[in-house]
């Protein structure tokens, strides 16, 4: 689960792959399709670094690792796992001394990219585009690690944002639908709250979660092309102009009069989330990952348990973005640029991401996998479904994982001010332009 944000836990990545881009470093690694294609059976040693090794995850690694040793003998694999902080301070270290390891993990969207950009990632565009391993992946989450056209990454798993809802409060409060609309969604929150309880439990004690709900605002309001311009810094006096972006920051305002009760938003997300199990709330906004923590294996209450579904945000009439947005992400795997066991990387990650170890990787993770048509293999309630919903959908990436520090940092910072009461929509805009101002002012180019 994302519980920190990664804007500012990865400056310090940023900074050494800046050093990179610029021309301090090694020239690139050519790649040609051959370095994909294995010369007879799998052979070598493989290195990899990844961030799961919390024990509810790490076994997974370890039995895939071992399994796919025992399938090929003439192969020996290197796994190492730490978690989210020491893997950061790690790979940071190995990108500045371009000592790479063969297959290592990255978040998507700004924080893969500067691997891509500092020439530390192989292009796998070839293996991938048009080739069953490649469409074998759900599009949004294979697009979180493509840049400029080109696939420098393999997805694992996708989680999303919905809100989660108790069953019995809405029947109660005369909620009989799921919303359709953001109107409605309001319009329920304004009968829940009739019906004496706390529609949205909501905690922002650390910013990223109203990041999340900017995430999938922004995408509703503005159209895809401008808002990756404009996150990716190229908008120049023009960036963040468009009005989707104030009414965004209007539609965050009115849910949190609407929805959120006259409480404050200074709680930790866990303690809201608390509220949403215990009956004192109706609704949270949280990820597919949580899924598990509404269980009664999770913690749970069993009444709770047993009454709740879930729905992603509805539709913005007259918006301008995407209607089908869905703020969320992808883990995955990157191959260094400088291995020179590049075929046998992308063969092992063929085997992390074919569909047996997808499936186990739902059943036994309680994750949605990046990989189409494993939803059969859920157990944890809702993830089926959301396997199949976010089919449809069009992945929004997490505003601190997309945009730029320089633009992340005002965005959060508005957000609580807007929440707050403190800043009026057309306010917070330009403290985000003046964000974007200083991120294009700065901006190294390779």
């Amino acid at each position: 689960m994302r519980r920190t944000s990664t804007a500012v836990a990865g400056r310090l990545l940023v900074a050494l792959l800046t050093l990179l881009v610029s021309g301090c470093g090694q020239a690139p690694v050519r790649v040609t399709p051959n370095d994909f294609a294995l010369d007879g059976p799998p052979r070598g040693h493989l290195t990899i670094l990844e961030k799961w090794a919390d024990p509810e995850y790490a076994p997974y690694f370890q039995s895939a690792v071992r399994a796919y040793e025992r399938r090929n003998p003439g192969v020996t694999i290197d796994l190492q796992a730490v978690g989210d902080q020491p893997y950061k301070d790690r790979i940071a270290v190995l990108a500045a001394s371009r000592e790479m390891p063969d297959i290592y993990f990255a978040w998507p969207g700004r924080y893969a990219r500067k691997f891509a950009d500092g020439k530390l990632a192989a292009d796998l565009s070839e293996p991938l585009n048009g080739t069953a391993w490649g469409r074998a992946f759900e599009p949004g989450a294979l697009n979180a690690f493509t840049f400029d056209g080109h696939r420098y990454g393999v997805p694992l798993d996708m989680d999303a944002k919905v809100f989660a809802y108790n069953k019995e409060i809405f029947a109660a409060a005369g909620v009989e639908r799921k919303p359709r609309t953001f109107p409605e969604l309001l319009a329920a929150c304004d009968r829940i709250s009739a019906a004496g309880h706390t529609p949205l439990a909501f905690g922002n004690q650390y910013g990223w979660p109203a990041g999340h709900l900017l995430t999938q605002f922004n995408a509703m309001e503005v159209p895809p092309a401008v808002l990756a311009r404009d996150y990716d810094g190229d908008g120049g006096d023009g960036a963040f102009t468009h009005p989707g972006y104030e009414r965004a920051f209007n539609d965050l305002a009115q849910l949190k009069k609407r929805c959120m009760g006259p409480s404050g938003t200074s709680m930790s997300h866990e303690s809201a989330q608390n509220r949403l199990l215990y009956g004192k709330a109706a609704m949270q906004y949280l990820e597919t990952l949580e899924f598990s923590y509404l269980s009664t294996k999770g913690g749970a209450p069993e009444k709770f348990a047993k009454n709740w579904d879930f729905f992603t945000m509805p539709a913005i009439p007259g918006a301008a973005g995407s209607a089908r947005a869905v703020a969320g992400g992808a883990d995955g795997l990157l191959v260094a640029n400088s291995s020179p066991n590049k075929a046998l990387a992308v063969d092992f990650l063929k085997f992390l991401t074919s569909p047996d170890q997808a499936r186990k990787v739902v059943r036994d993770l309680g994750w949605l996998s990046a990989v189409k048509g494993t939803a059969d293999a859920a157990r944890l309630k809702g993830l089926s479904e959301a396997q199949r919903t976010l089919a449809s959908k069009d992945m929004a990436l997490w505003l601190d994982t997309r945009a730029d520090d320089k633009i992340v940092n005002p965005y959060l910072s508005a957000a609580e001010a807007v929440l707050g009461g403190r800043t009026t929509a057309a306010q917070a805009v330009r403290q985000v332009r003046e964000g974007a101002r200083q991120a294009h002012r700065f901006r190294v180019r390779d």
